[in-house]
């Protein structure tokens, strides 16, 4: 049989190759002795990752130290070994996602992005174990020259050492840079992110020790994440941003002084905050400039009494334009005292939602979760699809779902969301 492929030029071949996934292509090195090695040119986008990364992996796997020396060395000699043999001039993407400890190893990688003209960088050190206090990399000593950097349209680093003032000089070196990562570093102390030529269009600070300060002045920023504590954020001109998401105790801040954001606040399209240890304050329903642009809204609370849905319900009220709304629920013990519900609050009236989709995500099908839900249905006459997840919010999606999802309590839980939904044969329900 005629292999027509193989008869293609090498230049042809490494392009299609380099479209590719890096496995992929080294797969297809065995289709015949012409494309042994050519995945050696690919010029694609490199993803070293591995799920033992996901810190839940050590306890459902028992992994000790010495094992997990083990999987490093596993990793970085597959990693160098790639790394040494690509001969490719240019390379698209790096991606290295594992608990790596070894400075020279994170050096040479580093140095491999900047010499092959990178575009996109992430590097995810995160570690298996569980308040692993390891020094991290400093990744502010390989920017001696910006310029290396200037190809860089993506950069996303976690649990590495940056400080602000290198990361302002990366912002005004890289000219092309549209998305940066900043997670889990220890000597982030303040950030100014402005500049003319500026094309920063997703911007994530999280979990940064010590940040106390940050200007943003982006014209372009389309999106916003930040996980913070006690950081003043002072957002100078921000016209297109679009989708915030907020976390730790900044959210408590946030919802205190919601009129303090108005001036983006009305532009947003998509809101997600993580209020589950926070205190809401009872004059939030009052408070809540009106969203217009809003079409998706995701709330992270803590399920106790039926008045924690109370936020929720002021800034459905708020959102006349609402199209999704997502709530992701942490069940914890009642509180004691007073409790007032959606239903006798005198200002929160759910009436002519414009919501079309809900999402439950925690599902307990108790009084508290599906009393809003019934409010839902019956205020949202365009509401057509519900799903309702019995996983808790923070085992979904990791491998730990799948061990959930045998227990007696999950199996109960969604007896219950199956039960609720015959209860409304008209809506499209979704019973993962």
């Amino acid at each position: 049989m005629d292999d027509s492929i193989s008869e293609l030029p090498d230049e042809i071949l490494i392009n299609v190759l380099s479209r590719l996934t890096m496995k992929e292509a080294v797969l297809a090195s065995v289709l015949s002795i012409r494309w042994r090695y050519l995945w050696k040119f690919f010029s694609g986008c490199l993803d070293f990752d591995d799920p033992l990364t996901m810190a839940d992996l050590k306890y459902d796997l028992g992994m000790g130290t010495e094992a997990l020396d083990v999987e490093r060395n596993k990793f970085t000699s597959w990693v160098n070994f790639v790394l040494r043999s690509l001969q490719c001039r240019t390379i698209e993407g790096l991606r290295i996602c594992f608990d790596v400890v070894s400075d020279d190893d994170i050096g040479n990688w580093i140095n491999f992005a900047t010499e092959r003209r990178v575009q996109k960088l992430e590097l995810d050190f995160t570690k298996v174990q569980f308040g692993s206090r390891i020094r991290q990399y400093n990744f502010t000593s390989h920017l001696d020259s910006y310029s290396n950097f200037r190809s860089l349209t993506s950069l996303r680093l976690t649990c590495l050492d940056i400080t602000g003032e290198a990361v302002e000089n990366l912002l005004s070196n890289c000219p092309l840079l549209e998305v940066l990562s900043v997670n889990n570093s220890n000597c982030f102390k303040s950030l100014k992110v402005s500049g003319a030529s500026l094309k920063l269009r997703r911007l994530e600070l999280k979990y940064l020790s010590g940040f106390v300060d940050l200007e943003i002045d982006a014209a372009n920023l389309i999106s916003f994440e930040f996980f913070a504590y006690e950081t003043t954020v002072s957002f100078v001109n921000v016209p297109n941003l679009a989708e915030v998401h907020i976390a730790c105790t900044y959210s408590q801040y946030f919802m205190h002084n919601l009129n303090q954001f108005s001036s983006f606040l009305s532009q947003l399209r998509t809101l997600k905050l993580e209020l589950q240890s926070v205190k809401v304050p009872e004059a939030v329903p009052y408070n809540i400039p009106i969203l217009f642009d809003l079409k998706h809204l995701e709330l992270t609370i803590k399920v106790n009494d039926d008045d924690c849905f109370l936020p929720c319900a002021a800034f459905l009220k708020a959102s006349p334009s609402l199209h999704r709304l997502t709530l992701k629920l942490f069940k914890v013990e009642p509180s004691s005292g007073f409790v007032r519900t959606v239903k006798d609050h005198p200002y929160v009236s759910l009436r002519d939602l414009s919501i079309r989709e809900v999402e439950l995500i925690g599902f307990m099908g108790l009084s508290t979760d599906t009393e809003f839900l019934i409010c839902l249905i019956e205020n949202a006459k365009q509401l057509d699809k519900v799903t309702l997840y019995p996983c808790p919010p923070f085992f979904l999606g990791k491998p730990i779902e799948l061990c959930h999802r045998d227990t007696k309590e999950y199996q109960s839980i969604r007896k219950r969301a199956v039960e609720f939904a015959a209860n409304y044969p008209q809506l499209d329900f979704v019973i993962p």
